[in-house]
């Protein structure tokens, strides 16, 4: 394979990476391990990434856009505000079922380590928030929602919904699960719509 370019070798190293995170944890996978499956020289490796922690960061905050991505498009862009910030929720929360059940086998590679961290964590939630702004925008346009703060209205759904993750996924049965977020969906509609 001929990689042309830095964006080019970057993006084979995550990948080659990804697949070792998947297989064996964090971990259990150094950057010789990452070196080898890329067919990279371990000082190429050191030349894009100075720690085998900023590739994982970077294989993580890739795989948290995917999902995000892939929750947005499946949301009618024509449905009114609420329902689309409830189906945003639902289907959230659905694919993170799926997701879950989908890494049960694998590694625990999100809970392995310590790197990604609050950091991490913190650019997943600012991805989560790019996410609920335009809806919580047209709710308001729309006379559906009323609030005086857009910012930290879409601040403290983030926070809100902080415990929808892949560990939460793991500890609590799937139907106090489905009950918990259709309470959380109503709580969070109650809240935001307009007083007649």
């Amino acid at each position: 394979m001929s990689l042309n370019n830095d964006l080019e070798k970057k993006q084979f190293i995550k990948q080659s990476a990804r697949k070792l995170f998947f297989q064996f944890g964090f971990s259990k996978t150094s950057m010789e391990d990452i070196a080898r499956e890329s067919g990279l020289a371990k000082p190429t490796l050191y030349y894009y990434y100075p720690s085998k922690e900023a590739i994982f960061n970077e294989v993580v905050i890739d795989e948290a856009k995917l999902f995000m991505n892939r929750v947005e498009e499946k949301i009618d862009s024509n449905l009114p505000a609420d329902e689309k910030i409830a189906r945003f929720f639902r289907t959230l929360y659905n694919d993170l079922k799926f997701y879950a059940e989908e890494m049960a086998p694998l590694p625990e590679y999100f809970c392995d380590h310590s790197p990604h961290g609050r950091p991490i964590i913190n650019k997943i939630n600012e991805m989560f928030r790019e996410k609920i702004l335009p809806m919580l925008t047209a709710g308001q346009q729309e006379g559906v929602f009323e609030f005086a703060d857009l910012e930290n209205i879409a601040n403290t759904l983030v926070f809100m919904t902080e415990f929808l993750n892949l560990d939460w996924m793991h500890r609590y049965p799937e139907s106090l699960r489905d009950q918990i977020v259709d309470i959380m969906i109503e709580i969070i509609l109650n809240g935001l719509k307009r007083r007649s």
